[in-house]
């Protein structure tokens, strides 16, 4: 499910009115609302160590001596309920329509009916529902269908440790492919640099390693924020895994564990193991007396969910990556250029133009720092 990736990049695309709404919701959550403060911007995060057990828990699609590829996206554990939704309306609503239709002109045709007016009247009435019904479909409802199916499989983010580069596929509708530095990357799970641990749990339903490049670093007028690998409930194994990424950009495969490999194809149970982060939470937080009805309650709703996100992905492709892509960091081949706010078309880049002046408050907030944005 990419809804939070295209919410991100909608409201980097934002007019007038919806920047001040979001701003205004900024000031109620504080001076900085959901922005950085310099301290975290300014430190640097591919250096400090911050476990001493790297471990991968992945999925992880592709690791080698010169890149190694993780599966990203926040929600990937809810994926299979926009899914039925759609199936639900084309098979329940329209399905049903057609089915209609084919009756009444079998009915029409074959069986000479005595009320032959109110016939052509039903169908008549049945086509134009129809009608009005794909067509909403079509122009509305695939901006919410489009979030799982008829779209990307699986959004992968690739680390490349030759380039240093750090490559993010997204679709189109959530901004597209990305090509950013690994230097200016800062990870969620640290602070300011230093490792945040000792909480057991994250907040009862767990969560995913958040990476995020902010516009001083890359000198882009947009912030990138994407989430990567699957939700943990532990602190220290955000940390174990961000240390194992960190490790193997900086130092190199060697001495690190190698991790399973996951399948890009669509198999059937890709969708009970994500949907199994879900459950786990709840189970987790659920009494001792309740375990076991909710155990007998989740069950049917994990399985009709875990079919639903396998139709997801059997209703997506996953594309391959761009040559200069698929070739850096071997001898000889180009470095992929970093992307930059002309590789976007004119009137998106004036909105991410216009939406510029968003940073400025982090700015201000950060001249005591000596935080200067990317040249």
């Amino acid at each position: 499910m990419y809804l939070v990736e295209w919410i991100l990049w909608r409201e980097s695309l934002a007019d007038e009115a919806r920047r001040k709404e979001i701003n205004e919701f900024d000031k109620r959550m504080g001076s900085l609302g959901g922005r950085l403060p310099a301290r975290v911007i300014k430190a640097e995060y591919t250096q400090p160590s911050v476990s001493n057990h790297p471990r991968p828990f992945g999925p992880y699609y592709a690791y080698n001596d010169r890149f190694m590829e993780i599966r990203a996206g926040f929600m990937e554990n809810y994926r299979g309920v926009i899914t039925a939704f759609t199936l639900l309306i084309l098979i329940g609503c329209i399905g049903l329509m057609v089915y209609g239709l084919f009756n009444f002109f079998d009915e029409l045709i074959n069986k000479e009916p005595d009320k032959t007016g109110e016939l052509y009247f039903v169908i008549g009435y049945t086509l134009l529902l129809f009608g009005g019904s794909s067509y909403f479909c079509i122009r509305y409802g695939r901006y919410l269908s489009r979030l799982e199916v008829f779209t990307l499989r699986h959004m992968r983010v690739r680390f490349n440790r030759v380039t240093r580069q750090v490559y993010i596929q997204r679709p189109a509708y959530c901004g597209g492919n990305l090509t950013l530095r690994w230097d200016d990357i800062i990870c969620d799970v640290a602070d300011g640099g230093q490792p945040v641990s000792g909480e057991e749990d994250t907040g009862g339903m767990g969560l995913p390693n958040i990476i995020v490049w902010h516009p001083y670093r890359t000198g882009l007028p947009f912030g990138v924020m994407i989430s990567i690998g699957k939700k943990m409930m532990s602190q220290q194994d955000l940390l174990d895994e961000w240390e194992f990424i960190r490790r193997y950009m900086e130092e190199g495969p060697a001495n690190l564990p190698v991790p399973r490999k996951a399948s890009l194809l669509p198999l059937p149970w890709h969708g009970f193991s994500a949907h199994m982060e879900t459950v786990g939470s709840l189970y987790r937080l659920t009494p001792g007396i309740m375990k076991l009805p909710l155990v007998l309650f989740l069950t049917p709703v994990m399985i009709f969910l875990g079919m639903a996100y396998w139709a997801s992905e059997l209703l997506c492709w996953q594309p391959r990556w761009p040559k200069v892509i698929r070739q850096a960091g071997l001898p000889g081949m180009p470095l992929p250029p970093l992307t930059q706010l002309t590789d976007y078309p004119p009137d998106i880049q004036q909105k991410l133009r216009d939406n510029a002046s968003y940073w400025d408050i982090d700015k201000e907030s950060s001249v005591s720092t000596d935080v200067e944005p990317a040249k």
